[in-house]
């Protein structure tokens, strides 16, 4: 009989991780976020699968900066009883498994070419472990336990296996199988399976075709696809929901960087500024007639690390959705296409911007002249320096402290009761350029303008 383990929280689980509607005991220690880069407060949250069957697969987390572990549900998984576990025995390093939705307990041994859940990194015999803890009299691991032996055994196995095609953010989660607590007791069944799958809908895990190593790991996922949240730690969950039900992100297109990038790695404001526009582009087309700023989301993506892009990943997904300000996210319901809800209640739009607000016209920049100081001369702004937009071509100068033509009338910034006494022509109001000029005409005006 199939008796497989549980899978356990890994580090590829922790890209991947399940939790559309968490178990009572599901728990969410910490918080994480996603390997690669995600702009928009992007974090990653992995929950745990829990299959019906004998057979338990428990995704993977790995432990560490950004990451989030998590705790699988304690309750003993549903038994038929004790069967020949053939299958569980006989798989090894590169088997592929199927079995049929809901039954894992029914694995067989397929072509890892044809339609598989479940790719072998390795077969662990716990029974070659020292110590008492997995003798022939030993209790069950706890499931805090199963999660350490996971990430203890199936991380490393799992890198080992892939090479260089190890994607740290790869769609495919590190998983690990186990018999479970009946065969554990009845059947001494200590094997455990680690490896990789692909987490879908309602704790089930996706069929597949082709080994991970030669196909495209990028964690994409068609437009539309709404992504989960773990409503006890508002996080959000990369596995696919129904957007009728709560979840934390709605995908609105994928991009590929390897055709504006063929060749290297591009570095990541590259890649930022490529990434962002595109997703811009996909997200309007994808709202179609509804303007992303009326639904009060906000745009979301990744970029690529370098050990992903060794990998072969090429593509990331575009996404919107909202958080609390404090790290939260939003939950949704519903997609921003229909009757969108944003944590229980629909968006408040922001009002409309008149198009004239969006594009105003150039404004002319008054500058403030001190009138008191007529004999200053005031220099024009060259036109090439401008720290204002648009701006500065209008700006206009008041030119009344200034004279360009002489006349006979005082400055206007000193009223003067008595006509100063005539001197050759010179002119008070004209800017004072010459020696005669400060010699000769200032003792005359000088003492009216105190008396007068």
């Amino acid at each position: 009989m199939l008796d497989s383990p549980k899978e356990e929280p890994t580090l590829a689980d922790d890209l991947t991780g399940e939790n559309e509607q968490p178990p009572v005991k599901f728990q969410w220690p910490s918080v994480v976020q996603a390997r690669a880069t995600r702009r928009g407060l992007l974090l990653t949250a992995l929950g745990g699968l829990l299959i019906s069957g004998l057979i338990t697969a428990i995704p993977t987390v790995r432990i560490g900066p950004g990451r989030l572990a998590t705790y699988i549900n304690s309750n003993p998984v549903p038994s038929t009883g004790v069967k020949s576990n053939s299958v569980f025995n006989r798989a090894t390093s590169g088997d592929c498994l199927m079995w049929p939705d809901g039954l894992p307990d029914a694995a067989r041994i397929v072509d890892c070419a044809d339609n598989h859940r479940f790719e072998i990194a390795e077969s662990i015999d716990m029974r070659t472990f020292p110590g008492s803890e997995y003798g022939p009299n030993a209790a069950p691991p706890s499931p805090a336990r199963i999660q350490q032996i996971s990430e203890e055994q199936c991380e490393a196995a799992v890198r080992h296996y892939l090479g260089t095609k190890f994607d740290p953010n790869s769609k495919y989660t590190v998983s690990m199988l186990w018999s479970g607590d009946r065969a554990w007791r009845q059947g001494g069944e200590r094997r455990m399976l680690c490896g990789l799958e692909l987490p879908g809908t309602n704790n089930q895990q996706v069929a597949f075709k082709g080994k991970v190593a030669n196909i495209d790991q990028s964690k994409i996922w068609p437009a539309g696809t709404c992504l989960s949240i773990d409503l006890t730690s508002n996080q959000p969950v990369d596995v696919p929901v129904d957007c009728a039900a709560p979840h934390a992100m709605e995908v609105t297109g994928t991009v590929n960087l390897a055709e504006r990038f063929p060749n290297a790695l591009p570095a990541e404001s590259e890649q930022d500024r490529f990434i962002k526009d595109a997703c811009a582009r996909l997200t309007d087309s994808y709202l179609a007639t509804i303007k992303l700023r009326t639904t009060t989301l906000t745009l979301i993506y990744p970029t690529l690390s370098l050990s992903s892009w060794a990998a072969g990943s090429r593509e990331v997904a575009c996404s919107i959705g909202a958080t609390r300000g404090n790290g939260d996210w939003a939950t949704l319901v519903n997609s921003a296409k229909g009757l969108l809800l944003i944590n229980g209640q629909p968006p408040i739009s922001p009002p409309d911007i008149p198009e004239e607000r969006l594009s105003p016209p150039p404004i002319p920049l008054q500058l403030q002249v001190p009138t008191n100081h007529s004999n200053a001369s005031v220099d024009p702004i060259p036109p090439g320096n401008q720290h204002l937009l648009q701006q500065q071509p209008a700006m206009t100068v008041p030119r009344s402290p200034v004279s360009q033509t002489p006349t006979a009338s005082p400055s206007p910034a000193t009223p003067i009761t008595k006509p100063p006494p005539p001197v050759d022509d010179a002119d008070d109001g004209a800017p004072r350029s010459s020696d005669q000029e400060l010699v000769g005409t200032a003792p005359g005006p000088a003492e009216p303008a105190p008396g007068g």
